[in-house]
């Protein structure tokens, strides 16, 4: 269902369950396409975390372009990761799965549960040692990427009701 000016909780998985990212640069690309895609398509990004087989993503979207974004962006993706590695065929696992976000205590837990993603997964002990998710942006304000607005969950802390504030 595409809506105008909502928020969405994105996943998709690599085909097989087989990983979607085999190095660093591929990682780098990902979200390359994604600071793309947010332009291209008037996305909103507010968390993100890339694990080695799968991403979460929590994106607001300005027009009724959901799935148009999603997937110009998994084949954009596709495409390059096909010719980096010189393979062929589907690397995502069906269509991208999108959750409604509709109020602030949802957008909190998960806010949470997309950053805690490599610490359930035993991949770092430390959150802010994970290189491949929003986390350090939130909490060390380090190295501020253009096309992540952090605004919407720090407002949380502020006592607002951001969630109508920012739709």
């Amino acid at each position: 269902m595409d809506v105008t000016n909502t928020l969405y909780h994105i996943l998709s998985r690599g085909n097989e369950r087989r990983d979607i990212f085999l190095e660093d640069d591929d990682y780098e690309v990902f979200l390359g396409v994604l600071e793309e895609m947010s332009d291209r398509f008037e996305v909103d990004i507010f968390a993100y975390v890339l694990m080695s087989n799968h991403y979460h993503l929590l994106i607001r979207t300005n027009q009724k372009n959901l799935s148009k974004s999603m997937q110009w962006m998994g084949t954009t993706y596709t495409r390059r990761f096909n010719l980096k590695h010189f393979r062929s065929g589907h690397l995502f696992q069906g269509r991208f799965k999108s959750i409604l976000v509709q109020n602030d205590a949802y957008l909190m837990r998960l806010s949470c549960y997309i950053h805690r993603n490599p610490l359930r997964a035993g991949l770092v002990n430390r959150l802010a040692d994970y290189r491949w998710s929003s986390y350090r942006f939130y909490a060390y304000k380090s190295s501020h990427i253009s096309w992540l607005n952090t605004d919407l969950i720090l407002s949380q802390f502020n006592g607002k009701d951001s969630y109508k504030t920012y739709r």
